[in-house]
């Protein structure tokens, strides 16, 4: 973990965080990273939308498929750093996209609950 503390000194490095801690912490988020590739679901840009923050994904994996690209966040091309970041340029360098951003990901997901999801699968699953 040093080398990255060193590489990012402004950073804050929480550890594991869970309840209101969790919550406090994407409330106070400009902007969610979650590059994984191989995640299939991403339960946790859930999160991070309805605290109203803007997500930057992977177009390989689950997540892309909850991230309206240029509404909600951005969907970036898999493993290429220089996309990755410039998305996030974009998010935190325009305060009113931001905003937009935020208010349309935190819109994006009401409503949403398991049973939604639920009636989603089966009307997908073959009979």
């Amino acid at each position: 973990m040093e080398p990255i503390r060193s590489l990012l000194p402004f950073a804050a490095f929480t550890g594991y965080l869970a309840g209101l801690e969790l919550a406090r912490a994407f409330a106070s988020s400009d902007v969610f990273l979650f590059p994984s590739t191989t995640d299939t679901f991403g339960n946790v840009i859930l999160e991070a939308m309805a605290s109203g923050v803007p997500c930057v994904v992977s177009d390989q994996g689950g997540p892309k498929d909850l991230i309206a690209h240029g509404k909600t966040g951005f969907i970036t091309r898999a493993f290429d750093a220089d996309d990755f970041t410039h998305s996030i340029e974009k998010i935190v360098t325009d305060p009113s996209l931001r905003r937009e951003m935020a208010i349309a990901a935190h819109d994006a997901v009401q409503g949403r609950d398991w049973a939604e999801a639920g009636h989603k699968f089966w009307e997908l699953s073959p009979e």
